[in-house]
């Protein structure tokens, strides 16, 4: 993520070092905007990926506990077969 924002900076910076000859001020003000529009973009999207992962880490501690469950069900049920056959 980091390497993407250096990356991404770096480019503006070249972008408006090679545009500043030649462009209005307006025209550096829409290039800012739309720079600042791309790293907003960006922070959400981090923000989106934590959730999705902190998400994902509570399903996978459901499912480890919903499989101990089951895995304890499975050896009582073993457990109280045996003892019937034992009968």
């Amino acid at each position: 993520m980091r390497n993407f924002k250096t990356m991404t900076a770096g480019l503006m910076v070249v972008a408006l070092t090679g545009i500043a000859g030649c462009a209005t001020n307006g025209d550096l003000e829409a290039l800012r905007a739309d720079v600042q529009k791309a790293q907003d973009t960006a922070s959400q999207a981090a923000a989106d990926a934590a959730s999705a992962r902190r998400d994902a880490a509570s399903a996978k501690a459901t499912a480890e506990q919903a499989n101990d469950t089951a895995n304890a069900t499975a050896e009582k049920l073993d457990r109280m077969f045996k003892k019937s056959m034992n009968k």
